[in-house]
């Protein structure tokens, strides 16, 4: 099975790329997060801030104890190939796309699928129908083409075909230097 060749880093248009509410103060999360009004979002529990302010320090630590080097506290998100259905959660979609080739290997992370399910899996009994040894795991590039050949890549008649599956709609790629970023960021009109 062939890994994709490029990251899609999904956005609000109105609000830009490469945008991280943890790059704030967890009061500054807090107060955007209640701000937010329309679109996937705005739907978030109340403790949505405190868990992923959480969730990207275990991110972090994983990716340090197997070797990685990010040069920022909070990744950017980005998915492993195209995913419409990421689309989906924003009410004015844009979609910047890079090589995964232009990344350094010390700078990436891999989880299957997004972190925030992924590591819920792991965690919550409750959600033991969906878990996969996979879950609550960092990867690393390296690692890459072991875990899809393991689990294959997400895809949307996978994920409609058995209710176990419903939930990986993608391989969330995390992204921990911003120096790529920074050049794509400026062609974005």
């Amino acid at each position: 099975m062939s890994i994709p060749k490029f990251l899609y880093h999904y956005y609000e248009m109105d609000q830009g790329p490469f945008r991280n509410i943890t790059e704030n103060s967890f009061e500054k999360a807090v107060e955007i997060q209640e701000n937010i009004s329309v679109g996937f979002n705005s739907n978030r529990p109340p403790n949505y801030i405190a868990l992923r302010f959480a969730l990207e320090k275990r991110l972090k630590k994983g990716f340090l104890a197997k070797g990685g080097e990010p040069s920022r506290d909070d990744p950017f998100y980005f998915t492993l190939g195209a995913c419409d259905w990421v689309k989906s959660l924003y009410e004015n979609p844009g979609v910047v796309k890079i090589p995964l080739d232009r990344f350094d290997h010390e700078h990436i992370s891999f989880t299957y699928p997004d972190s925030m399910v992924s590591f819920q899996f792991h965690d919550e009994p409750k959600l033991a129908t969906y878990r996969k040894a996979c879950n609550g795991q960092v990867y690393l590039l390296n690692e890459l083409e072991e875990l899809v050949k393991g689990y294959g890549l997400p895809s949307e008649n996978k994920w409609n075909s058995k209710e176990a599956l419903k939930y990986d709609r993608y391989i969330e790629v995390q992204i921990w230097d911003d120096t790529i970023i920074k050049e794509f960021q400026n062609k974005v009109a």
